[in-house]
């Protein structure tokens, strides 16, 4: 029984993982335009993202993959400012490594409402999941380790958001994370 449940799952991710490794450079290369475009200071006209959601109070935007962490203040930069934190960015970004084993591109956004007294985080909702359990967890872990500054000394906005876009690229081979998977499932039992 358990040689069949490890056959089925590998199955299935071969499944769902049926990219090659190698990739012909035009993907990559619309990734990273797609990724640029989406860390504009200035939405134009034609994000999609502001068209399908229009009601979304935009504060930072975070380009999240295992090779880079990248976050850009859209809106409120007279009131309020992220504190840098490297050291966290880093660790995020290197936590997406382990997800790595297929291409795609997902947008996530999450309201933050802040204390008006502290402006420390008091609460945090997923107001649009990017559907792989393990990565939404992982960014609300990584929102509650931000801290901000208040240039005005007013705490001001409460409630804003934050929209992620989660890449993650295919780097290990079929066969690598068959072996990954196997592993994993032999420990769960």
């Amino acid at each position: 029984m358990k040689k069949l449940l490890l056959l089925i799952s590998a199955a299935a991710l071969l499944f769902i993982s049926c990219a090659t490794m190698d990739k012909d450079f035009k993907e990559k290369d619309i990734f990273t335009e797609d990724n640029e475009a989406f860390l504009k200071p200035v939405p134009d006209e034609g994000d999609k993202l502001f068209k399908e959601i229009p009601h979304i109070k935009e504060a930072f935007r975070v380009l999240l993959t295992s090779d880079e962490y990248r976050v850009v203040q859209m809106n409120y930069s007279n009131s309020i400012e992220r504190n840098p934190d490297p050291g966290g960015d880093k660790y995020i970004s290197s936590e997406m490594g382990r997800y790595d084993m297929l291409d795609e591109a997902r947008i996530g956004i999450v309201s933050v409402w802040l204390y008006p007294d502290s402006g420390r985080i008091m609460r945090i909702r997923s107001q649009r999941p990017t559907y792989f359990k393990e990565i939404d967890s992982l960014i609300n872990d990584d929102i509650m380790r931000w801290s901000f500054n208040f240039p005005k000394n007013v705490i001001e906005p409460l409630k804003f958001d934050i929209v992620y876009r989660v890449v993650l690229r295919k780097k290990k081979s079929d066969d690598e994370i068959i072996q990954e998977v196997q592993k994993k499932i032999r420990e769960e039992q």
